[in-house]
C-alpha cells in the first residue's frame, strides 16, 4: 500500500486538471484556475512523499508526466482559449477555430518538454527549458491579471490579441535551451544558491510593498516574473 501513495497523489493532480477543463468550458475561470493551483500542490507533494517513503518507481514517473501534460499543458491552453474567446474579436472574424488550433502548440510543446525531461538521467541544479508546472502558474497569473485589468486596455487597438500571443511566446520557453532555477536546493550555501536567495529576498520585498499599497492581487504575477528574471540572469552570469 505504501508504494501506491505517491501515485494516488499524482492521480489527484490529473483529476484536478480534468476538473479545470470542465470549469473552463462552463466559463468558470476562477474555479478552473483554482483547480490547477490545487493540483500544483499535489504535483509537489507526490515527489516529496515518494522520496520520503523511498518508493520512487518508473511507473510513478510516467504517470506524473501524463498528469502534468493534462493539468499544466492542456488545461491552461483551454483556459486561455475561453478567456480569449470572451472578446468578440476572434468570434466576429471567424478566428475562434484557428485560435483553438494555434493554442494546441501549448500542450504540444509541453509534451516535448516532459519527454526531454524524462530521458535526462543526471540531476542538475537547474532545469533546461521552463518546467511545465512553472509555465502553467505563470500563465494563470497572467490570465488573472488580464481579466482584472483588461478594462484599462480598451483604447489599445486589438489588445485582445496580445494576451494569447504572450502565452504562446512563454510556451516556447519550455523547449528552449535556457537554464531555469531549480528550487530543489541540496544545501544552503550562499555562493551556490545566490540567485535563489536574491529571488526570495526580492519576492519578500515586493510582497511587503504590495501589502502596504493594497495590491496583493499582484503578488503571484510579480513573484513568478521575478523567477523568470533571475532564471534568465542565470544564463549570463
Amino acid at each position: 500500500m505504501k508504494k501506491n501513495i505517491p501515485n494516488i497523489i499524482t492521480s489527484l493532480n490529473l483529476l484536478l486538471g480534468w476538473t479545470s477543463i470542465y470549469f473552463a468550458y462552463l466559463g468558470e475561470i476562477d474555479w478552473a484556475i483554482g483547480a490547477i493551483l490545487l493540483a500544483s500542490f499535489f504535483d509537489y507533494l507526490d515527489g516529496f512523499v515518494a522520496r520520503k517513503l523511498n518508493v520512487q518507481s518508473a511507473i510513478g514517473a510516467q504517470l506524473d508526466s501524463f498528469a502534468d501534460l493534462i493539468t499544466f499543458g492542456i488545461a491552461p491552453a483551454v483556459i486561455i482559449y475561453f478567456v480569449s474567446s470572451l472578446s468578440l474579436l476572434f468570434v466576429e472574424k471567424g478566428m475562434d477555430f484557428w485560435l483553438f488550433l494555434i493554442l494546441g502548440l501549448i500542450p504540444l510543446l509541453g509534451a516535448i518538454r516532459l519527454a526531454r525531461f524524462n530521458i535526462v538521467k543526471e540531476e542538475s541544479s537547474f532545469f533546461i527549458g521552463l518546467p511545465i508546472p512553472a509555465f502553467a502558474l505563470i500563465t494563470l497569473s497572467l490570465t488573472w491579471t488580464y481579466i482584472e485589468y483588461s478594462s484599462l486596455m480598451v483604447n489599445i487597438p486589438n489588445y485582445q490579441v496580445f494576451f494569447p500571443l504572450t502565452i504562446l511566446f512563454l510556451s516556447f520557453l519550455m523547449v528552449s535551451k535556457w537554464k531555469f532555477l531549480s528550487l530543489k536546493i541540496k544545501n544552503l550555501n550562499l555562493k551556490t544558491n545566490k540567485l535563489i536567495y536574491m529571488w526570495v529576498i526580492s519576492s519578500i520585498i515586493c510582497l511587503v510593498l504590495l501589502i502596504i499599497f493594497g495590491n496583493t492581487f499582484l503578488i503571484l504575477p510579480i513573484v513568478l516574473f521575478l523567477y523568470l528574471l533571475f532564471s534568465l540572469i542565470n544564463n549570463f552570469v
